[in-house]
């Protein structure tokens, strides 16, 4: 699966390359406004997890597939992305002021350099 993140001091945009995996995610892009953002964490598969609701639209599929978009357990009218193919170690979460998304969970090998370069613009003064 092919998830690429590109970050810039006006937010961030999520593009999502393959008709299958488009099709997993309910999705081929996404963009959120800097303004939006309020932080971005590596987290482990099990601390998200526990997040998850209903599934609206997507796949999931136990320890191979959780992509498209999940209500939120404690939240039910806020949804979340979800874009995880097999890798399920500290994945990247982006947390928003949004209702949809109000997070963002990917997998993606530069997950730490993201989550820095997402924080390192949120708190910036504007």
């Amino acid at each position: 699966m092919a998830v690429s993140l590109h970050v810039t001091d006006d937010g961030i945009d999520i593009s999502i390359t393959g008709w299958f995996d488009t099709a997993m995610c309910v999705a081929s892009s996404l963009h959120v406004d800097m303004a939006d953002i309020v932080g971005a964490r590596l987290v482990e598969w099990d601390e998200v997890r526990a997040d998850m609701g209903l599934r609206v639209g997507g796949a999931y599929w136990p320890g191979r597939i959780a992509t498209g978009w999940y209500r939120m357990k404690d939240r039910p009218d806020d949804r979340q992305f979800w874009a995880v193919f097999r890798d399920r170690s500290h994945l990247l979460a982006i947390d928003t002021r949004l209702a949809k998304p109000a997070r963002i969970v990917l997998a993606n090998e530069d997950r730490e350099r993201l989550a820095w370069w997402i924080n390192e613009r949120v708190h910036q003064p504007h």
